[in-house]
């Protein structure tokens, strides 16, 4: 069958999500063995996986995942138990399913042979006892893979069972609008002979029926042909896309026809709270075995098989009652195209141009019914801008969980023991900038890793816990997001630093360093302190990748460290590339932006006070000595400033520092618009923005000026 573009797409984000829901609950089960839940996690993922690739015939992804799926079952079934053998083999199940649906990937030519044998093994060796009362579809391992050779012996080796038993109980309105109970049953005929009874003891009366409800209970007793492999899982693909999975209970059967009754959907205790509240607030009929069927409704001779036990008409008041809350919400949710979050972002950063130039139109020509105009014009484009920037906010979180595989993977490469640690997780922070934060923090962790934490015996001996702990948290500061990866290591020595960097010939012998400064020599391309190259390090490439990205970002970077305590790097990103609200400043003829995030107050500075201040610079601000800058002075302006100069004292890494302007001409919304290539990083300055009357404004690196501040002070 053909799909179209989008049908595509569609399909790849989902095998993205289901892949991350994968990874996610596997590393919740490593920490959490017992933890039922996550096995659900994992089966969810692994069964709408295999659905997706079934539909676009990707049959090798199909059979490995039904593999992975059967022993998860085992799992469920109290056949198996979580261990390292099962986590491992799952895990390597994962990545061969990446590089079998990467794009351009043909899935045949990635198989492997020895994980699907892999697979294979476990499930002959089921490594518990069958839990009494399981609540699982199936009481025996599913040992058979949809093509597998040995389905025979499988079934022979743990009792396979000859016959099923599935009740179809919809409990959701609207289910006849969804999905069609009818051509479910069809489906399951061509497995086998399906004997169908149909309970009708939940029809209301007439007049308060919904047509597009379905009141039915449909029991069935499946005998598979013996032509067609017909397991738990194969039955579980009929029902692939009910969207309450709790509406079907399978069970393995003898060979006379029995019927499941509406109490069997009870969800198990294994479902958790959530799934019994949602259950609860269905509009399903309570289960009242007692009570007298409806008059008027009659249920049709089963033959051989009886009717479910009846129940009681539904009260009005639960017939309409809505769906439950969960599935509401997720209802309301859009997925949309990024590139057209991106094409949204960039008209309304024109439109905040255009409301710039109408405000500078309407101020020059006083006219009040223009002035109003344009007054309701900037409060709504400052809404549609934080609206539209709120989109594109996501938590970085989503970040923070694809890290976890990579510190299990490479501690378990280099034979140390070490616990992520994630913090901060609900953190927002823009699209754009999460997606280019993968790689600095993926290069940032493996530095930790392998330079940071010891291995087992050196922290013993050393006095620390046999595991490290690497913890990365983020959180919000003003208009910042503060990202910061700290481990418990063996930390770094300046001086070894600044020895290894004369070494390499990266810096002079006599180049005289402060500890930071010393620190911040590994960022520099080349540099490494590692003796010999591995696959993790040893190159000097890392680091340099990171300050790189973080220049790109406008964002800044810190590290901090003490031998034998561990080491603390801290990187300080802008939340949002787009737009910002900036306070608009003159400087001789030029124009500036100050990130109005930074600015604290704005205080005037008379000639004979700053001459009084001298060379010092700073200014006395209700009892408090604050440092300041000439902006005149720090980008070379010609001309004289004018009598009363205006200072804009900002407050950045808790600091406040002053930056002395020759007016402050007031606020406006700023549209980022980087310097280019041609032009290049210029110290002092992050960007620009196009003004109102046409003109441009530089837009000022606070930081990189409040250091010159500092300097010129000390």
């Amino acid at each position: 069958m053909a799909f179209d573009e989008e049908t595509c797409a569609l399909f790849r984000e989902e095998v993205v999500e289901n892949l991350a829901e994968l990874d996610g609950a596997l590393l919740e089960l490593e920490t959490n063995p017992a933890a039922v839940e996550q096995v659900d996690r994992v089966f969810r993922a692994v069964h709408t996986l295999k659905g997706g690739c079934d539909m676009f015939g990707i049959r090798p992804v199909v059979v490995l995942a039904h593999d992975l799926e059967s022993l998860f079952d085992q799992v469920r079934s109290g056949w198996r138990q979580v261990n390292k053998p099962l986590l491992d083999a799952a895990f390597a199940a994962k990545d061969r399913f990446v590089a079998m649906l990467a794009e351009g990937a043909d899935p045949a030519a990635e198989e492997d042979p020895r994980l699907a044998t892999r697979l294979k093994e476990l499930l002959r060796t089921p490594d518990l006892p069958p839990t009494p009362g399981a609540s699982s579809a199936a009481n025996a391992p599913d040992q058979t893979g949809r093509e597998s050779d040995d389905a025979a012996t499988g079934a022979a080796d743990v009792g396979e069972p000859c016959c099923w038993s599935i009740l179809v109980a919809p409990s959701e309105p609207g289910f006849l609008e969804r999905n069609d109970p009818l051509a479910l049953l069809d489906e399951l005929r061509t497995l086998g002979q399906a004997t169908v009874a149909c309970d009708l003891s939940g029809l209301p009366p007439l007049d308060e029926l919904n047509p597009a409800d379905c009141r039915l209970r449909f029991s069935v007793h499946l005998a598979p042909d013996p032509a067609v492999a017909c397991d738990a899982n194969t039955l579980r693909d009929v029902f692939l896309f009910l969207e309450n999975q709790h509406d079907v209970r399978i069970e393995p059967a003898g060979p006379e026809p029995t019927v499941l009754t509406p109490t069997a959907l009870a969800p198990p205790a294994a479902a958790g709270a959530d799934t019994a509240k949602a259950r609860a607030s269905s509009p399903q009929p309570p289960v009242q075995p007692a009570a007298p069927a409806q008059p008027g409704a009659t249920a049709p001779d089963p033959g051989p098989v009886q009717a479910a036990s009846p129940q009681p008409p539904q009260p009005d008041a639960e017939a309409k009652r809505p769906a439950p809350a969960a599935k509401k919400e997720a209802m309301q949710s859009l997925r949309v195209d990024a590139g057209k979050l991106d094409d949204l972002v960039n008209l309304v950063g024109e439109l905040v141009i255009a409301q710039a130039r109408l405000t500078q139109l309407a101020s020059s020509l006083a006219q009040p019914a223009l002035v109003s105009v344009a007054e309701e014009i900037e409060r709504l484009s400052n809404e549609l801008r934080d609206n539209t920037l709120g989109i594109r906010m996501l938590p970085i979180g989503t970040t923070f969980s694809r890290f976890r595989r990579l510190v299990r993977d490479l501690s378990s490469e280099m034979a140390k023991s070490i616990e992520l640690v994630t913090e901060g997780g609900e953190t927002e922070l823009d699209k754009t900038v999460i997606e280019q934060l993968n790689d600095p923090l993926v290069h940032l962790l493996r530095n930790s890793i392998d330079h940071g934490i010891e291995s087992p015996g050196e922290r013993l001996a050393a006095g620390k816990p046999e595991a490290g702990t690497i913890t990365l948290s983020a959180e919000h500061a003003g208009g910042e997001v503060v990202l910061s990866i700290t481990d418990d290591g063996k930390g770094m020595s300046a001086e070894r630093i600044r020895a290894k960097a004369v070494e390499k010939g990266l810096i002079p012998a006599e180049t005289r360093l402060s500890d930071s400064e010393c620190f911040n020599l590994i960022f520099l391309p080349g540099f490494s302190t590692a003796e010999k190259i591995t696959s993790i390090s040893g190159r000097g490439v890392g680091m340099d990748v990171v300050k790189r990205s973080m220049d790109a970002l406008r964002g800044k970077i810190d590290v901090q460290s003490e031998p034998g305590k561990g080491t603390r790097i801290t990187i300080k990103l802008p939340l949002t590339l787009a737009i910002i609200d900036g306070l608009q400043i003159k400087a001789g003829e030029d124009q500036y932006i100050i990130p109005l995030s930074l600015v604290e107050e704005c205080v005037e500075l008379p000639r004979d006070r700053a001459e009084a201040s001298g060379r010092g610079r700073t200014i006395q601000l209700r009892g408090e000595i604050v440092p300041f800058i000439r902006l005149r002075e720090a980008f070379e302006l010609d001309g004289r400033p004018p009598a009363i100069e205006q200072i804009v004292i900002t407050r950045f890494e808790g600091e406040r520092a002053g930056i002395a302007v020759d007016q402050v001409l007031g606020q406006q919304q700023t549209v980022i618009k980087s310097l280019g290539n041609y032009i290049g990083s210029v110290s002092g300055i992050s960007g620009a923005t196009i003004n109102g009357d046409g003109t441009m404004s530089l837009i000022l690196d606070v930081p990189t000026l409040v250091a010159s501040v500092k300097r010129a002070v000390a």
